[in-house]
């Protein structure tokens, strides 16, 4: 049995694994996991290829979200309407969603400028932390990042050597800091995904209502199903 120390330390280090940018990074951490000896480890992953969970091999495009949080949000969320009989269930699910889209879509009225709030504070943080590193110049293009380590920008394939901006498609501080000193428009250094008119765009359509003042009229009783009469089989 594992206690409760070791077991939130194999959580923290195979967390370190997961958010490793580089192979190299992630073979440093995946030695340093394997070293506590638990057999455990290696059974768990063995069918598990570092692609579908760590950075460093992943492939495809996350924009900055590693968890499924997002489903359990969601669960919880609707977690009253989970006791109602299903057509309430739809109905309910239903009006939740109409209700959140039309807010969001009035709430995205008053943004203004080119990313949404949340990714423009996470710009201004990222600005705050690395205004004071020193940025020189290549070309027109790349910029290093003197700190330790010292890290490449190149503006024009929108990477750095962090591989944090390739990672979450979305520019790092380094890379936030060499864009500032370059003074080109932030807008073509930025996916869509992260604007104010993609947000505006992916909540423009609404939910059809669905009224029911013409239906017939039903009783609660028609539709309850009734558990099957059959005999159990003898033996």
């Amino acid at each position: 049995m594992v206690d409760n120390h070791v077991h939130f330390g194999l959580i923290a280090k195979l967390r370190e694994c997961a958010y490793a940018p580089t192979e190299a990074s992630f073979q440093q951490r995946w030695t340093k996991l394997k070293g506590t000896r638990r057999s455990g480890i290696n059974n768990f992953l063995e069918d598990m290829p570092p692609k579908h969970w760590a950075n460093a091999y992943f492939r495809g495009k996350q924009y900055r979200e590693m968890t499924s949080n997002v489903a359990k949000s969601f669960n919880k969320w609707i977690l009253d309407a989970c006791n109602y009989p299903i057509t309430r269930l739809v109905d309910t699910i239903k009006n939740q969603i109409m209700t959140m889209r039309a807010e969001r879509k009035v709430l995205a009225t008053n943004w203004n400028g080119l990313l949404y709030p949340k990714m423009k504070s996470c710009v201004r943080e990222a600005y705050s932390n690395g205004c004071t590193w020193i940025v020189s110049q290549e070309n027109e293009d790349i910029y290093e990042v003197h700190l330790f380590p010292t890290v490449l920008v190149n503006i024009g394939k929108r990477s750095c050597s962090c591989f944090q901006w390739q990672l979450n498609e979305f520019p790092c501080a380094h890379a936030v800091v060499a864009i500032q000193n370059s003074g080109r428009d932030f807008s073509t250094c930025v996916e869509q995904f992260f604007t104010v008119d993609q947000y505006k765009v992916a909540y423009s359509r609404y939910i059809q209502p669905i009224p029911t003042v013409d239906k017939p009229s039903f009783l609660e009783d028609d539709f309850i199903i009734y558990p099957l009469a059959v005999k159990r089989p003898p033996g």
